[in-house]
């Protein structure tokens, strides 16, 4: 992709912030948009795909990527191109060493060779994150959290927009805790909530709340359910809680701060559970907001490692959690082999 045709981009999509502000501490100024969540689900899916929306980057002559290690200058464009240009799937995961592992399944099924004498090594810095390219599939790990995995997308997202990779799909796999459903189930999420039963992903944005639907693309769910199906793995469908901690926020009893009781706790997974969620970690709502926000295709697919409706503790064995945390990645390599497979 050109300078000039990044400027083109930038001009035809120049989309200011609109701030939306609480109107009180209650939680009404949220709800008002969920009635209308699907629908824009809809209008997104037909609107044309867009990585960003920044009118500013087209004025940088150079954009460091800080947190990654790379630098996009105007000089470098043309490398940046044929480097990442053919991107077709980002997929992302909290744990460096798991998404390693993950770069080399990738590379072995799509059978990605490397010159002889040389083996797969990261991109950039991996002081924060690791990154690899494997082929058309783009693989780094995030980190913990909503803000974590938000500096990565930042950056990832306009690596691959100077490098022209439109149409990319957006994946998250990894663990969580499960709601009403067994250990080493795959749940494939719908949307992200927060606390409140809402989908939406709140960010700060110079003061002011704004919001964004966290609906995960239901064309690729329904593909990755396929997959599922087809690998022949334990799966379930719904919603996602993301949570800002690992303790209080999951409504655990083993953190070293804990005021409430075990009924509270229990009403509270009941209350989740009767929602329709499924499972709680810590990224998806974030992603799913960022992605729908800019037309990407996003799907979230964490395996359980536990129900949380027995207990707060993960349990079982070195060896089962093993195999519990290879599932996503079995569920995904059948999908984007399929899917490249389809391409060619």
């Amino acid at each position: 992709m050109t300078p000039a045709s990044i400027d083109a981009a930038l001009d035809e999509h120049q989309y200011p912030i609109s701030p939306v502000k609480p109107k009180s501490n209650s939680s009404s100024s949220h709800v008002k948009m969920a009635p209308n969540m699907h629908a824009v689900a809809a209008d997104a899916a037909t609107a044309p795909q867009v990585h960003v929306r920044n009118s500013h980057l087209r004025e940088m002559h150079s954009d460091v990527l800080f947190h990654i290690g790379l630098t996009c200058s105007q000089e470098e464009r043309r490398h940046v191109v044929a480097t990442f240009g053919d991107v077709k799937f980002f997929v992302t995961g909290g744990s460096a060493e798991r998404m390693t592992h993950f770069a080399h399944s990738v590379a072995k099924e799509l059978g990605v060779a490397t010159p002889y004498g040389y083996q797969l090594a990261p991109i950039g810095s991996t002081s924060r994150y690791t990154l690899y390219k494997v082929g058309p599939v783009l693989v780094a790990n995030h980190g913990i959290g909503m803000p974590s995995i938000s500096i990565l997308l930042h950056e990832v997202t306009k690596l691959l927009e100077y490098a022209g990779a439109h149409g990319a799909t957006y994946i998250r796999m990894g663990t969580s805790g499960g709601v009403g459903v067994e250990p080493g189930t795959v749940v494939i999420t719908s949307e992200g909530v927060n606390n409140r039963m809402e989908s939406v992903d709140e960010v700060a944005v110079l003061g002011s709340t704004v919001l964004r639907p966290s609906i995960c693309s239901p064309e690729v769910r329904e593909e990755i359910i396929a997959a599922a199906k087809q690998v022949d793995l334990p799966y379930a469908v719904g919603k996602t809680l993301s949570c800002n901690d690992f303790y209080e926020g999951q409504g655990r009893l083993d953190g070293a701060i804990c005021e409430y009781t075990l009924e509270d706790k229990m009403a509270f997974l009941q209350k989740l559970a009767d929602a329709g969620v499924r499972n709680i970690e810590m990224e998806a709502r974030l992603m799913a907001g960022f992605c729908h926000r800019l037309n990407i295709p996003v799907a979230v697919v964490c395996v359980t490692l536990l129900n949380r409706l027995n207990g707060d503790q993960v349990l079982s064995s070195h060896e089962t959690l093993q195999d519990f945390e290879r599932r996503p990645a079995a569920v995904l390599l059948h999908y984007i082999k399929t899917k490249i497979t389809a391409l060619a």
